[in-house]
């Protein structure tokens, strides 16, 4: 188990809710992690937009060698027949082992054969696969070279890891620019799994209800 640094682990006091605190927990992470390379700022500020943070349930995802994936392959394989009918008892199979795939297609074949379990189907797609629009922790803006962090970690009692672990992906961000249709390149992944106390952060924005890569639909 790795040994945990208790600075890390401090908590905000009055007289840290201010730019001037993040600008030193910048500047150590920029020192550490990035060689002084980054050249932003850094203010407490409501991040601009949303992102799409998931609430739904994670079904099972099905991989070659279980069972389920060659009867959803059937399924597929049947549709793409034209045998829609022949496919619904193992589209059922598949859905009631929670998976989201299999819903969606019952619903849209059962629609369309004028089966009134369809809305059921479609329901549970729904909230299996159900998103809200939700503000981020943090944000950078690459046209001032800015971070924002969301000033409610001030009144969360947010450890400096957290805080850290923020600074250190938004700095990937101009360290490695994104394009539109893609927020976060494979380039960029393999720089920011190397974060500082990376799950834990993680695991600690989403217990808040903040949205993360984990938890969001984004490009």
């Amino acid at each position: 188990m790795r040994a945990v640094n208790t600075a890390e682990c401090h908590y905000f006091s009055s007289k840290e809710a201010d730019n001037e605190f993040l600008h030193k927990l910048l500047v150590s992470v920029n020192k550490r992690f990035f060689q002084n390379r980054i050249k932003t700022n850094v203010l407490w500020d409501v991040p601009k937009g949303t992102v799409s943070l998931f609430i739904g349930e994670r079904g099972p995802l099905f991989h070659p060698g279980d069972e389920l994936y060659s009867v959803f392959a059937t399924a597929r394989t049947l549709i793409e027949a034209g045998q829609p009918h022949s496919a619904i008892p193992h589209l059922e199979a598949c859905a009631a082992a929670n998976h989201a795939d299999s819903k969606l297609l019952l619903s849209h074949i059962l629609k369309r054969i004028g089966d009134d379990r369809w809305q059921k189907f479609a329901r549970e797609y729904n909230q299996q696969t159900a998103t809200v629009r939700a503000v981020p922790a943090a944000c950078y803006y690459s046209d001032s070279r800015t971070i924002a962090i969301h000033p409610h970690l001030q009144e969360l009692n947010t450890p400096q890891f957290v805080l850290k672990y923020l600074l250190y992906h938004e700095c990937c961000h101009q360290l490695i620019p994104s394009p539109l249709e893609q927020a976060h390149p494979p380039e960029f992944m393999e720089w920011e799994r190397k974060a500082p106390n990376r799950e834990r952060a993680l695991a600690w924005l989403e217990k808040q209800g903040f949205p993360t890569l984990r938890t969001t639909h984004a490009p």
